[in-house]
């Protein structure tokens, strides 16, 4: 008898150890796409639709496999959204994104999504404090221009620049005018990547800025 407990027993954790690694592979693959969408120039996470070049077995034989069935256990459906909170910010190894400054980027992320309209209010008002818009999206000889530094200080959020590059239409100026081929092409590769995870009213927000400027 006690050794048909054991037996279930092996059979019982082998069933589980498979689960696990089935459950870390599947986040794993996502953040794999994520990672590759924010941090390569090539490959785009909704034109492939998430689908990257990765095998289980290849996982199977990774030290870090256990954190990705940790964190699918721990975000389950918000695990999308998880990796995109983190992952825009920088190309993190899995390990960090266990740590707690991780779920405090994912929390003040969630928090920025629920109060979109008011965030983009707070950001523009601060943007045209002492300038007006036309001296806050425009390059000078070269230069980043306001709106650009004023995200990389983390004064202003990422949907906010989004929502103003796209309403104001000069990406394609910055990219002529903007002289820094370092850090410029890849912070502005994010940038436009990441307005694919956004859902907004362009209309709604493009007349927000509107009565901003008049006031």
């Amino acid at each position: 008898m006690a050794r048909c407990n054991i037996k279930y027993h092996y059979e019982k954790t082998k069933v589980s150890q498979v689960m696990s690694s089935r459950e870390g592979f599947d986040a794993y693959l996502l953040y794999l796409g994520i990672k590759l969408h924010f941090h390569t120039e090539s490959y785009d996470f909704f034109k492939y639709n998430g689908k990257v070049d990765a095998t289980l077995q290849a996982y199977m034989k990774r030290k870090d496999k256990f954190h990705f069935a940790k964190l699918s256990r721990k975000y389950k459906d918000e695990l999308r959204d998880f990796f995109v909170a983190n992952l825009v910010d920088k190309d993190y190894w899995v390990g960090d994104l266990l740590e707690n400054e991780a779920h405090k980027r994912y929390t003040e992320w969630k928090k920025r999504q629920q109060k979109l309209s008011y965030q983009f209010r707070q950001d523009v008002n601060h943007l045209l404090k002492k300038k007006g818009i036309k001296e806050v999206i425009s390059p000078q000889n070269g230069q980043y221009p306001h709106l650009l530094k004023e995200y990389m200080g983390k004064r202003i959020s990422v949907e906010t620049l989004v929502m103003i590059l796209e309403i104001t239409n000069v990406t394609d100026r910055w990219n002529d005018q903007i002289q820094d081929t370092l850090i410029y092409p890849e912070l502005m590769n994010k940038i436009t990547k990441y307005k694919g995870f956004m859902s907004y009213d362009i209309k709604q927000y493009a007349n927000q800025l509107k009565e901003l400027c008049l006031q």
